[in-house]
């Protein structure tokens, strides 16, 4: 598979982990037992940096400049570090999801930038 489209695919996917459970709790209400679910669109503001270097990374992969992906797959993977010490102990699987996508895509750049660097030399 090419460098591009795993970048691309990386990118799509953190973006689809966005949607996803990001936390999960009991609470009662009249009586019942409900388990609610917080979503990145749910929480606003600093998701939307989430959402927005996922798509960034994407987009700079398709075009191989992968100093900013690096840069980007950082900034998602703060932004996720900074949700999972909030959350706690409520963590769901979207938000470890979006983590491990983050921390693959840092990877990939970093060797795709290393591969490019070795083919110049």
């Amino acid at each position: 598979m090419d460098a591009r489209l795993k970048g691309v695919l990386i990118g799509v996917v953190g973006i689809f982990f966005w949607f996803m459970p990001f936390a999960s709790w009991y609470t009662e209400f009249m009586d019942q037992h409900i388990k609610l679910y917080q979503a990145g669109y749910h929480i606003g503001g600093i998701s939307y940096l989430l959402l927005i270097s996922m798509f960034a990374y994407a987009v700079f992969s398709w075009f191989r400049i992968h100093e900013l992906r690096i840069v980007s797959s950082g900034v998602a993977l703060l932004v996720c570090l900074i949700f999972i010490f909030q959350a706690g102990s409520t963590v769901s699987w979207g938000l470890i999801g979006s983590f491990l996508v983050s921390l693959v895509g840092g990877i990939l750049g970093f060797i795709d930038l290393r591969k490019d660097k070795l083919s110049q030399a």
